[in-house]
């Protein structure tokens, strides 16, 4: 029993997922539900995933960490490093491994000098919703809604790239409210070793494989084998690191956006109701059932892919779980020693309705008028 409450917890969102394809199966018609998965989507996901897995086991990440810091002088820049690092790099990563890479060490380096690291979690969790969004691979939600629309890369990064860089723009004028104060971190660590530098290769070559899959260069199918065999013969226990909740929950959402969309009634309702509204209903749905289940959800009744891509993107910020990457930064400050959650939602929620409202007007404004 214990266990599988432990399993509820962490993987709430995949069991919602299950649950709601299981009810959806009693009353649409039966046919082929593996029709509704889409196989390419969910190959690139998995290797995505493993060759990040195998940077984060062979200390890449750490070591990337380890030198960035050496560059910081005082508070400011301390933190400069730490937020853009982590809004740069989830560009490639996504941003929930960004943060599970870099959150960590924040947490450490913070308690090392003393300082509260609020602040700086919060906005390196924003910036790695936001930084994610420019790249088809830099969040699950992109990658499917690259996938399912067809769409150009000129047209995604037409979307995207703005609002990254007002988002930039806005996490610079944030930074400024940190105080320059010196500081000074210990030099007698132990000095961070990449484990086994000959893997490094044969994983960048697996992920430029994985990104071309993404652009439809190469074959999925070939790729998603390529992952499995170099990884197994290499470092097996890698597939223990993916994040098969994720996977799961994709398949769930596609055979019950499917069952949806092939029950007459309930199709029409919902593509009545977001019609001219699909910025608004990513938005608000984002907010409630997080962003990677709304995109999928909602790309069922509506072909405005633009207004549903930065719906889900600017979506991410807002409640904890509008985006679940952000439960990983909560997660990690509230087993932290001297953790005070409640100025950690304070802070989170004041920092991220601001950049919601910013977004969301921009959008508005300029990119949806």
């Amino acid at each position: 029993m214990t266990e599988f409450k432990e399993l509820l917890k962490k993987e709430i969102v995949a069991v919602i997922a299950f649950l709601a394809a299981a009810i959806s199966c009693l009353f649409a018609p039966i046919v082929n539900y593996v029709d509704y998965i889409d196989t390419d989507l969910i190959g690139v996901l998995f290797g995505l995933m493993a060759v990040v897995a195998g940077f984060a086991e062979n200390n890449v990440f750490k070591k990337l960490t380890e030198l960035i810091l050496a560059a910081a002088g005082d508070t400011r820049r301390l933190a400069d490093v730490l937020v853009m690092t982590v809004f740069f790099i989830s560009m490639l990563i996504t941003n929930d491994v960004a943060l599970i890479a870099f959150i960590p060490f924040t947490l450490m380096l913070y308690s090392e000098i003393g300082k509260s690291p609020v602040y700086v979690i919060v906005l390196q969790t924003i910036a790695a919703n936001l930084g994610s969004t420019l790249t088809p691979f830099g969040n699950p939600q992109n990658l499917y809604l690259f996938s399912v629309s067809k769409m150009t890369s000129a047209q995604f990064f037409g979307i995207t790239l703005p609002v990254t860089a007002v988002s930039l723009g806005m996490l610079i004028l944030s930074l400024l409210y940190i105080k320059k104060e010196p500081i000074s971190l210990k030099s007698d660590h132990e000095k961070v070793k990449i484990l086994n530098p000959r893997y490094l290769n044969l994983y960048a070559v697996l992920f430029i494989l994985c990104v071309l899959a993404v652009f439809d260069i190469v074959d999925t199918i070939s790729v998603f084998a390529s992952v499995c065999v170099v990884v197994a013969i290499i470092e097996p226990k890698i597939f223990s690191k993916v994040d098969y909740g994720l996977l799961v929950t994709f398949v769930c959402f596609f055979i019950f956006v499917g069952n949806i969309k092939n029950t007459p009634q309930i199709s029409e309702f919902m593509s009545g109701m977001i019609a001219g509204h699909e910025f608004e209903s990513a938005l608000a749905a984002s907010q409630i059932i997080s962003n990677v289940p709304a995109a999928i959800m909602l790309s069922a009744f509506t072909d405005n892919w633009k207004a549903l891509l930065l719906g889900t993107d600017i979506g991410g910020l807002g409640t904890l779980i509008a985006s679940l990457a952000s439960l990983i930064t909560y997660k990690n400050y509230a087993r932290s020693e001297n953790a005070d959650t409640g100025r950690f939602m304070l802070v989170f929620t004041l920092m991220n309705v601001l950049f919601l409202a910013v977004l969301c007007i921009f959008a508005k404004l300029v990119l949806l008028s």
